[in-house]
């Protein structure tokens, strides 16, 4: 594993570049985005599993902390999803350029899946596959599983913290962002093959399973029945989601 820096100036990423273990004809390369907040720490033993995984499968990775987040650059209270997706760009280009592919996979979970999408859905010619794991379906859903009521940063400045998520703070601007996020319209949108991978059922999933294979010919949803790689008891436990990233391997391979 080698530690990197991307970007420059103030906007400064911190990654972590895994190289490929087998040798291809044609050069693989996966990005990986990570959720926020304590998800981000839940998660982040089992992201690391995933890219060593991909890494043994031949792919070339690179897993990245968004700006003002992890060890990048910057304060959360200033981040935006927008900003985000342009953070992803950058992590894309870095890995093209050391893997010395034209197309990468993108590989996100939580709202580093709804990042991975918006990317995605902007650099068509770029992303060879998508995986979203455990996505956000709906972004009022998402909002009250925080318990957060999204009224109260209806009219308040974009970097005023409205909410502590875990000791995170929430600005205003991106509890409005997260409001806005769909999925449905988040696939449409990206035309890569995508897979949508899911260990916790949510009450937005039947709409989304019925309704995608018509709307998104190019997408999979598929359930595993395992534990939320986010939550907290899984960091306790020391918990690594084998399953979902042996299925997640497999549908890249």
């Amino acid at each position: 594993m080698n530690p990197l820096y991307l970007g420059s100036g103030d906007r400064r990423l911190f990654g972590i570049y895994q190289p490929a273990a087998v040798k291809r004809a044609h050069p693989r390369a996966a990005v990986l985005c990570y959720p926020w907040g304590s998800e981000y720490v839940n998660a982040h033993r089992s992201m690391r599993h995933l890219a060593t995984k991909l890494s043994q499968a031949g792919f070339h990775t690179l897993r990245f902390d968004f700006f003002g987040t992890g060890d990048s650059a910057g304060d959360l209270i200033d981040a935006d999803l927008a900003g985000w997706e342009a953070d992803t760009e950058s992590a894309i280009e870095g890995l093209k350029d050391i893997a010395g592919t034209p197309r990468v996979t993108l590989i996100g979970m939580r709202i580093g899946a709804t990042v991975a999408a918006g990317a995605a859905a902007r650099l068509a010619d770029e992303i060879e596959a998508l995986v979203l794991w455990d996505p956000i379906v709906s972004g009022p859903e998402y909002l009250r599983s925080l318990h957060i009521a999204v009224p109260v940063a209806s009219a308040a400045p974009d970097k005023l913290a409205v909410a502590e998520i875990d000791g995170f703070p929430l600005s205003a601007r991106m509890l409005r962002e997260f409001e806005a996020i769909g999925l449905r319209a988040d696939l449409a949108a990206a035309k890569q093959r995508t897979l949508v991978l899911v260990t916790e059922r949510l009450a937005s999933h039947p709409d989304l399973e019925r309704d995608m294979p018509l709307a998104v010919a190019h997408a999979a949803l598929e359930f595993i029945d395992a534990r939320c790689p986010w939550r907290e008891e899984v960091t306790l436990t020391g918990e690594v989601q084998v399953q979902a990233i042996q299925r997640i391997v497999e549908w890249l391979a």
